[in-house]
C-alpha cells in the first residue's frame, strides 16, 4: 500500500512538472524568450559561477606553483653562490696565510741556501708521515733534499715530478735526524714512528730537561745544522745505558702551508 502511494505521488509530481514546463514554454518573457529558458539560466548560473571561480582558482594555484618552483630554484642558486663565496674566501684566507709564511721563509732562506725553492703544501697524511707539496714552476728536486718551514724541520724529499714533490716527514716511522742541544753538549738521534718522535742514544748522565728544543746537528749528512727539529716532552730513566726520551716536532706539521726545499745543501756547502 505504501509502495503504491509512493508510485502515485511520483507520477503525480512528474505530470505536474511536465504541465508546468509546458506552461512555462508557452509563457513569454519581456524579451520574447520562453519562461522555461529563464528557469534554466537561473539553475545554470550558480554552476557557471562556481566553474569560473574554480578555473580562476586553478589558474592561481598553477601560477603559485610555478612561482614557488622559481623561488626554490633561485634559492638553490643563491645557496650555491654562497657556498662558492665561502670556499673562495677560505682559499683567499689560506693564500694570505701562505704568503705570510712565505715572507718568513724568504727572510731566512739566505741562512740555508741561495737556491732554496718555496713550495705550497697541497696534501698531508700525518699518521702516515707523508706530505705532498707543489712548486710554482716545474723543477727537479734531488732525493733527500731537506724541507724546512719557519717553525723548523719538516722532512726530506723522497720523490719529485715536475711541480709535484713528495716529502717524508720527520714523524715517518723510517725517518731519522741527528740532533743536539743548543749548547751542543748533548747529542742524539731523533726517530719517527706513528706520528710521534723519540730521541735515541742520549746517555743516562746527560743533562737534559723537558721543553728543550733540539736542533739538527748536520751529522746525518741530510739536514743542515741549526734547524729546530724536536721539543722534548718526556724523559725517563731505564736500566739501559740511554735515556728514554719522547718528543714532538718543533714545526707545526698540522698547519704548515709553505715549505722551503733545499736541493743544493750539502755538509760542506751548508
Amino acid at each position: 500500500m505504501v509502495a503504491v502511494s509512493r508510485s502515485l505521488v511520483l507520477r503525480t509530481l512528474l505530470v505536474w512538472a511536465a504541465l508546468e514546463t509546458a506552461a512555462a514554454w508557452q509563457v513569454r518573457t519581456a524579451d520574447g524568450s520562453p519562461l522555461v529558458l529563464s528557469w534554466l539560466r537561473a539553475l545554470l548560473e550558480p554552476v557557471s559561477w562556481v566553474a569560473g571561480r574554480g578555473g580562476e582558482l586553478a589558474g592561481d594555484v598553477g601560477r603559485g606553483a610555478g612561482d614557488l618552483r622559481r623561488v626554490v630554484v633561485e634559492n638553490r642558486l643563491l645557496r650555491l653562490e654562497l657556498e662558492a663565496l665561502r670556499a673562495r674566501d677560505l682559499l683567499l684566507s689560506e693564500d694570505l696565510a701562505a704568503q705570510r709564511e712565505l715572507r718568513l721563509l724568504a727572510r731566512d732562506s739566505a741562512l740555508f741556501s741561495a737556491t732554496a725553492i718555496a713550495a705550497r703544501c697541497i696534501f698531508r697524511d700525518l699518521p702516515a708521515g707523508t706530505m705532498e707539496v707543489r712548486t710554482a714552476t716545474e723543477v727537479q728536486v734531488r732525493r733527500d733534499a731537506p724541507a724546512v718551514t719557519s717553525g723548523g724541520l719538516v722532512g726530506r724529499v723522497v720523490r719529485s715530478e715536475g711541480r709535484r714533490h713528495w716529502l717524508q716527514l720527520i714523524t715517518h716511522q723510517a725517518a731519522a735526524a741527528a740532533v743536539q742541544t743548543p749548547d751542543a753538549e748533548v747529542q742524539g738521534l731523533v726517530l719517527g714512528g706513528g706520528g710521534t718522535l723519540s730521541v735515541a742514544y742520549v746517555p743516562r748522565q746527560a743533562r737534559l730537561e723537558r721543553e728543550t728544543v733540539l736542533l739538527s746537528s748536520g751529522g746525518d749528512g741530510i739536514f743542515p745544522p741549526g734547524i729546530p727539529t724536536a721539543r722534548v716532552v718526556r724523559i725517563r730513566e731505564t736500566s739501559e745505558p740511554f735515556l728514554e726520551i719522547g718528543a714532538v716536532p718543533a714545526a707545526d706539521l698540522q698547519s704548515v702551508r709553505v715549505v722551503l726545499l733545499l736541493p743544493e745543501w750539502s755538509r760542506r756547502g751548508g
